[in-house]
């Protein structure tokens, strides 16, 4: 009898032990590297720091950039209008929710995990399908300046 409740004992703080470890790992971080410069970023905190307000529909935060390219959080509450990308490439890691991406002719699902390329001068749009927004990171090469954007007349 003392032999299981030892074993029950043990078991238990083991469970109540990894709970207590998952609660306080927090959400992906992000390893950046410009020159000399080291960066390792927590989602949250830049989720926390940079809210997508009431009313707006899209937010971009730069995290930084390079000669060759940049890297932002994208916060997309409903959909983008198509557009398209004349200089720029684009790679898309979906971190949070779900949608589609319409690039040119495809329709593609994407969820969190995902990995998309968006050729530049590919006409494309995201739509999120949850009820939160999405969160993006998206890597533009070269680095990004906010002025490629240009709207396009998709079905």
């Amino acid at each position: 009898m003392i032999l299981k409740s030892a074993n029950f004992s043990v078991i238990f703080l083991l469970i109540v032990s990894l709970a207590l470890l998952f609660a306080c790992v927090s959400g992906p971080h992000l390893y950046l590297q410009y020159g000399d410069e080291y960066q390792e970023l927590n989602l949250d905190k830049i989720l926390a720091d940079n809210p997508l307000p009431a009313g707006e529909n899209i937010k971009v935060v730069n995290l930084g950039r390079s000669q060759s390219a940049s890297q932002h959080i994208v916060q997309i509450r409903d959909r983008e209008v198509p557009h398209m990308h004349n200089v720029h490439d684009a790679t898309v890691t979906m971190l949070t929710g779900q949608g589609y991406l319409i690039l040119g002719k495809n329709r593609i699902n994407l969820k969190a995990g995902d990995v998309v390329h968006i050729p530049r001068a590919a006409p494309h749009y995201y739509v999120n399908t949850a009820s939160e927004p999405t969160v993006v990171l998206a890597v533009y090469s070269p680095a990004f300046d906010g002025k490629d954007i240009h709207a396009v007349n998709l079905p």
